[in-house]
């Protein structure tokens, strides 16, 4: 019997859908089939049947079910107090960002959070990306802490940290270009430059689009700000993002939303952490900080 086995139980019990345990799991559905049933075999007795197109849990099942949620509490207890033998002054935080906001957020916080000597032992590993790709690495376990949109997700703890602001750019020659604002409605019919549909941006600006009835009209994919500047540059259309480097510069303007409109051409960015993993000191140590700069700011 092994902890790999006792956890495919248990996720199987709560689901009671193979298909969908295993992609909790992370697994292959035969290899979930594979552990309950080494773990039925070993104890002599079935924990689930089929009925139809439905699995139940049986008898054996349901008595148990308690006796394995204990195991991992106690488990998890344990973990718990080794990790606060640590000291949080020494450790690594896996740290994940959008790359929206690795220009200006994450290096200030990180040099604030330098400033005191008590963490200058604490090292990080960065992952910048694509919001639904990080998403995948905080699930997995490569990232502890990711700053990006709340992913409306049940296993996912957060707290809104900033709100970021979102910005037209435009090429020089543009009809706009000599505005200080403009709205929303004043773009509907512009070609926009956008990024994939694994940003969450690219879904805020659909709904952003809904609010006024209308559709963007994609008119190029890139994944990152660099190559959308480029082809604002180009005259391919233009740009609904936050502010970047990569738009300042030549032969683009950005330009701001009316002030009526700002309050919903903005996203929140959010810290985010999983519900039911036990995070390290170091790593609580910087989320706290995190926490408390959101709060004072």
């Amino acid at each position: 019997m092994t902890l790999q086995q006792l956890k495919c139980f248990l996720v199987m019990a709560e689901v009671l859908h193979y298909t969908k345990a295993a992609n909790q799991l992370y697994i292959s559905q035969p290899s979930l089939s594979y552990a309950i049933s080494e773990l039925e075999k070993e104890l002599g007795v079935p924990f689930f049947e089929r009925k139809g197109n439905h699995t139940l849990m049986t008898k054996y099942g349901e008595s148990f079910l308690p006796y394995v949620k204990q195991i991992f509490s106690t488990l998890n207890e344990a973990k718990a107090h080794l990790y606060e033998m640590l000291d949080a002054s020494t450790g690594k935080v896996n740290l994940g960002y959008i790359y929206s906001i690795s220009f200006d957020f994450v290096p200030r916080m990180l040099e604030l959070f330098y400033a005191d000597q008590g963490n200058s032992q604490i090292t990080f590993e960065f992952f910048q990306g694509l919001h639904y790709t990080l998403i995948e690495k905080l699930k997995s376990g490569s990232v502890d802490l990711l700053l990006s949109a709340n992913p409306d997700d049940k296993t996912i703890e957060g707290v809104p940290v900033f709100k970021q602001e979102l910005f037209v750019v435009v090429p020089e020659n543009h009809r706009l270009a000599n505005n200080d604002c403009v709205s929303l409605a004043d773009v509907r019919n512009e070609p926009l430059i956008s990024l994939s549909k694994t940003s969450d941006i690219r879904n805020h600006l659909v709904k952003c689009f809904e609010r006024i009835g209308a559709k963007p009209i994609i008119a190029g994919e890139v994944a990152e700000c660099i190559g959308m500047s480029a082809l604002v540059r180009a005259n391919l259309g233009i740009a609904i993002t936050p502010l970047s480097p990569t738009f300042e510069g030549g032969k683009l303007k950005v330009l701001r939303f009316h002030e009526d409109e700002r309050e919903t051409m903005h996203r929140d960015i959010h810290l985010l952490w999983m519900k039911d993993h036990q995070l390290e000191p170091s790593v609580k140590r910087f989320r706290d900080f995190i926490i408390d700069r959101s709060k004072s700011a």
